[in-house]
């Protein structure tokens, strides 16, 4: 069995968790990675690797197919925020080579990566978001008719990577903002990761204060939910998980649980969610792996072995659905050395991944 790690950048920890799951599993295969940046640490790690073009490149698909078709790819796990939305689309075509696709149905991801959604997403089977508002205007009268408070926080419905965030005390300081966000946006990958123009990808939320936790809900490849695995957040660096104490709250696995049952999305999916001392706000949601599931694999589970025992049908062993409680984690840099010839190039001119 093959698989394949897109947008692997720095995440050599991802790597070995496979290629020790597949060990585990006694399952014979290799884990193919691939980056647009040649320099890419967990090019360093993979047992086959390959340099893309960017993934908002247009012949970025076309460039993962051939990937798939050549090195005869059973499993698909995308890692960065600009290549989800192309696999969700093109889960057909992929599934075609005999690939499965670790990402959920498109409209799914749709509705994730819009932050403006998630209240009325959420809200069918009782998941709080913050309120939210998609001009100056209609936040300026939320204000005035005492349905949010400064602050609030303005950033891109789509927003990956902290881009074009920032928080605002006044209207002066919103309108700002609001341009400063657009700007941002435009500058960036997240407009052709958008259907709105970049003026209408921007959103103004409540900001929620209270403890932080990272929420990972794993289902299974027909969107049936196995498990939740939740992390308080105690650092953060970069936008990932740096510090962290694995928790069993139960009134945050019960939201993970509806997110799971409800949307019956395919995968793994991270969300970020804030307690603000009466109730539990989902503040994004990102329909991949997120950076912080190390923390969880080091408490004790097993995400990996999961979803390779799941695509070869073999025996699901619940222990690798759980972590322990309690647990405090941290990261830790480590250094690779960079053989540039490693990497297989697909394309002239490659650049850095970002996510």
């Amino acid at each position: 069995m093959n698989i394949l790690l897109t947008s692997a950048a720095r995440r050599i920890d991802f790597v070995q968790f496979f290629q020790e799951a597949m060990n585990g599993l006694n399952i014979e295969g290799t884990v193919i990675v691939t980056d647009p940046d040649p320099g890419a640490p967990a090019i360093q790690q993979a047992d086959r690797s390959y340099i893309t073009p960017h993934q908002t490149d247009e012949n970025y698909l076309d460039t993962i197919l051939s990937i798939c078709e050549d090195e005869a790819i059973k499993m698909l796990i995308p890692l960065n925020d600009w290549e989800i939305t192309k696999f969700a689309e093109s889960r057909h075509e992929i599934e075609q080579l005999g690939v499965r696709v670790f990402t959920p149905e498109v409209s799914t991801v749709q509705a994730m990566r819009d932050k403006h959604q998630y209240r009325e997403l959420l809200g069918r089977f009782g998941v709080a978001a913050p309120i939210s508002y998609l001009t100056v205007d209609d936040a300026a009268k939320g204000i005035e008719n005492q349905e949010v408070a400064w602050p609030l926080i303005v950033k891109p419905r789509n927003g990956s990577a902290s881009v074009g965030i920032n928080i605002v005390s006044s209207v002066e300081d919103m309108q700002f903002a609001y341009k400063q966000a657009v700007d941002a946006v435009k500058n960036s990958p997240i407009a052709d990761d958008s259907i709105h123009d970049s003026e209408d990808n921007i959103v103004i939320q409540q900001v929620v204060d209270g403890e932080k936790y990272s929420v990972d809900i794993v289902n299974d490849l027909e969107g049936n939910y196995l498990t939740t695995l939740a992390l308080k957040q105690l650092e953060m660096r970069g936008g990932d998980v740096d510090k962290a104490i694995s928790v069993k709250n139960q009134a945050l696995l019960d939201v993970g649980r509806k997110i799971g049952e409800n949307l019956k999305h395919i995968g793994y999916i991270n969300t970020d969610v804030f307690y603000d001392g009466h109730d539990y706000y989902v503040i994004d949601i990102n329909p991949r792996f997120g950076g912080g599931y190390a923390h969880s694999h080091a408490a004790g589970a097993n995400i990996p072995s999961a979803y390779i025992a799941l695509a070869a049908g073999k025996e699901l062993h619940p222990e690798w659905l759980n972590d322990k409680e309690n647990i405090e984690l941290a990261r830790f840099d480590s250094v690779v050395k960079i053989d540039k010839n490693k990497g297989i190039h697909t394309a002239p001119d490659e650049t850095s991944s970002t996510v």
